[in-house]
């Protein structure tokens, strides 16, 4: 596998959308990383997608999934994204409007405009209104979120709430 290191960026629409996210989405744990991706290899050459995203969680003290990690299309993303920032994970308590989550998610991919892929940790039922399984890479009861990968940046919404 290629050398893969990841880079923090701090711009100020990074930090203010971080901020708007974690205070919007005010229940349980929220994660939300954006990093440069420096590799001598791009996105469609890498033949270990599983092993960047695994490098990746480890950062945060989160346990990789190998093979486990579902890949899945930006609109599925982008519905995924709205139910874990609009619902709490455990008891489905409406956290945010839809409306808000939507804002959110459309600010967090104009950080990744071109080629990207997407994935979670988790299976959803009814048109991604409830999860009906998943993989946990934390400690916590519930935790899903998507994982979004372009050939220059890896970004992370990811949610965890308990029972």
């Amino acid at each position: 596998m290629a050398r893969i290191i990841y880079e923090t960026e701090n711009s100020l629409e990074i930090t203010q959308l971080r901020a708007e996210v974690l205070s919007k989405r005010n229940c349980g744990e929220v994660l939300f990383e954006i990093q440069k991706i420096i590799s001598d290899e791009t996105l469609e050459t890498s033949k270990n997608m599983t092993a960047i995203l695994d490098l990746f969680v480890s950062q945060f003290g989160y346990s990789g999934l190998g093979v486990r990690w579902k890949e899945v299309n930006q609109e599925d993303a982008q519905k995924i994204l709205s139910f874990i920032m609009t619902k709490d994970l455990a008891y489905s308590v409406q956290l945010m409007s839809l409306e808000e989550a939507e804002n959110i998610i459309v600010k967090l991919f104009e950080f990744f405009p071109e080629h990207c892929k997407f994935f979670t940790n988790a299976s959803f039922r009814n048109n991604y209104s409830g999860i009906s399984g998943w993989d946990s890479i934390t400690k916590a009861t519930f935790d899903t979120g998507i994982i979004v990968v372009s050939d220059r940046r890896i970004g992370i919404l990811w949610v965890q709430d308990e029972d």
